[in-house]
């Protein structure tokens, strides 16, 4: 089986994470974090070679501080050895991305926190979760916080 979970290092996504890590799943399961860093600017700004040594470091930066929140999610996979733990980090839009890698590596299920957005904010934002339970090729699990005890 082929689970990928979405990971923006959310408390949310943390969850998703912790939901796989709790479960039985078949031997030779393989689990794969995915991570989407997005541009910090969409189109380059008219003066690109004078600002661009300083987008260029801003991406690098934020490459690297996903790489560090992937590899302290994939320690708590320690122990499993029932399991496959493999990690991509991809660029882009979330959605777009997550969804590309979805159907890339043919995953049997999505593993995705839910961050509870209001519906005003989910009309200006968007929904990941959303976009993903009806957009994949396959399952989608939505994990959510319980609140107020709940």
């Amino acid at each position: 089986m082929k689970i990928l979970i979405a990971y923006d290092a959310s408390p949310d996504s943390d969850l998703a994470v912790d939901e796989v890590v709790a479960r039985p799943w078949p031997k030779g399961s393989h689990v794969r974090l995915v991570s989407v860093v997005e541009p910090p600017l969409g189109t380059p700004p008219p003066n690109f070679e004078f600002y661009g040594p300083l987008i260029v470091g801003v991406e690098n930066s934020l490459r690297e501080e996903a790489y560090q929140r992937i590899q302290k999610a994939m320690t708590k996979f320690k122990g499993r050895e029932d399991l496959e733990v493999s990690y991509e980090l991809k660029e882009g839009s979330p959605k777009g991305a997550l969804l590309e890698a979805i159907r890339d590596w043919a995953a049997d299920l999505v593993v995705v926190g839910s961050h509870g957005r209001t519906r005003l904010e989910r009309l200006f934002l968007g929904s990941v979760s959303h976009a993903l339970v009806t957009h994949a090729p396959c399952s989608v699990e939505v994990v959510r916080t319980r609140r107020n005890g709940t």
